[in-house]
């Protein structure tokens, strides 16, 4: 099979195609035929060797990417929950940007009737986070929300769910992501040196609560606008949760559970993940590039092994 290592630390131009043996599944596991996987800022952290990000275990050479959707191949003795060719997905640390990959039966979850395998293979990592940093502030509504980065991977989730939950919501992105903000029910307001006079202008009643995904001045701002510490919170600028007090609850605390539940959102149409570009697997290095440059709306997604059109974009 094909896989994405790499073999030193750096930027994108370490990461390289090569031949591996196809994995078996042991007791409990299943073999997946990876059909996407989606791309995620923590990868070129950890590939680039930065220290912050040690607490996960790797050594050279190494696999890339954790999100993943695909067909189940093959289940290992004892796998019962899936059946071959099932449509699931999930994530496995260093492992997604291949052809196939094995995992335990209890970590994948079922894509619904309703989400494309694209849309899936996009799914983990800003699902399970975006859950958790909503969950964290439990929401009421007429609540009035801050998100960060609203039109990014996490943050148009959670900009979203913060909205199901009834809160009104505000969301900063560029300009050019305004008008889409809109179109799901988020109120644009432009990032930079203005973002609390933008704020208390649209919001002068202020805000109850604040969910950063970005960092860049977020919380300073929060703060500056007189919303409490503990209905802040970051999963991008951890230097504050010391300065300041605010949360910074992620994606750990999600399970497949809530996975599933947002996966039957997006099915559903209640809530939009965005797809911003697709790329084959042998791209995965300008993937990597586009996704840097920090101004992808939604997801950047590999295609590893194109299924028919059917199969990958079938709702």
């Amino acid at each position: 099979m094909r896989r994405i290592v790499f073999r030193q630390y750096g930027g994108p131009e370490v990461l390289h195609l090569e031949e591996a043996p196809r994995p078996s599944p042991g007791e409990g596991e299943v073999l997946v035929r990876v059909a996407a996987a989606g791309l995620n800022p923590v990868d070129y952290k950890l590939f680039s060797g930065k220290p912050t990000f040690e607490p996960y275990e790797r050594s050279l050479p190494s696999g890339n990417g954790y999100d993943f959707s695909g067909f189940v191949a093959e289940n290992g003795s004892g796998a019962t929950a899936f059946a071959p060719g099932d449509r699931v997905f999930g994530g496995l640390r260093f492992h997604a940007q291949a052809d196939y990959l094995v995992t335990a039966e209890t970590s994948l979850v079922r894509v619904p009737d309703g989400l494309s395998m694209v849309t899936a293979g996009a799914l983990n990592v800003v699902g399970r986070t975006a859950v958790a940093s909503v969950a964290s502030q439990q929401l009421r509504p007429g609540e009035s929300v801050l998100v960060s980065a609203a039109a990014g991977g996490v943050g148009v989730l959670a900009a979203q769910l913060a909205r199901e939950a009834g809160a009104r919501v505000l969301g900063t992105a560029s300009p050019r992501n305004h008008d889409y903000l809109r179109s799901i029910g988020i109120e644009p307001v432009s990032y930079g040196p203005n973002l609390v006079d933008d704020v208390r202008r649209l919001a002068p009643e202020g805000l109850t609560a604040v969910l950063d995904n970005v960092g860049h001045g977020t919380i300073d701002a929060a703060i500056d606008l007189g919303v409490p510490p503990a209905r802040i919170n970051t999963i991008a600028d951890y230097p504050a949760i010391a300065a300041y007090g605010v949360r910074g609850v992620g994606g750990a605390t999600a399970g497949v559970k809530e996975l599933a539940h947002i996966a039957g959102l997006i099915a559903a149409g209640a809530v939009d993940l965005p797809i911003d570009t697709v790329h084959p697997l042998e791209d995965a290095a300008a993937a990597y590039v586009q996704l840097m440059e920090g101004h992808a709306r939604g997801k950047i997604v590999l295609i590893i092994q194109p299924a028919p059109a059917t199969e990958m974009l079938r709702p």
